[in-house]
């Protein structure tokens, strides 16, 4: 089975459950871990500031509450970069 297959299986054993995505500290530069969460979330850069901010001192942030079709194509933008994120 394929990433899309089981990532599409996933979704649709998810479907319709309220869900956050979280987003776990790293190593990866400051600038290009906010950068990232801009380009998935479109949140403004104070907002991307304070999620990494969270994440950096706590070791994980909520980036984003709701379903899982909305959820999941965030993550993938997140792990495009390698960034550890977990859908809960």
């Amino acid at each position: 089975m394929s990433f899309k297959e089981l990532a599409k299986e996933e979704i649709d054993n998810l479907a319709g459950e309220s869900r956050k995505l979280i987003l776990f500290n790293s190593s990866h530069f400051w600038d290009e871990v906010v950068k990232q969460i801009q380009k998935a979330t479109g949140y403004d850069i104070q907002h991307c500031e304070q999620i990494a901010m969270i994440a950096h001192t706590k070791g994980k942030a909520v980036v984003m509450s709701g379903d899982v079709e909305k959820l999941f194509p965030v993550e993938i933008v997140l792990k495009e970069i390698g960034l550890q994120t977990e859908i809960e």
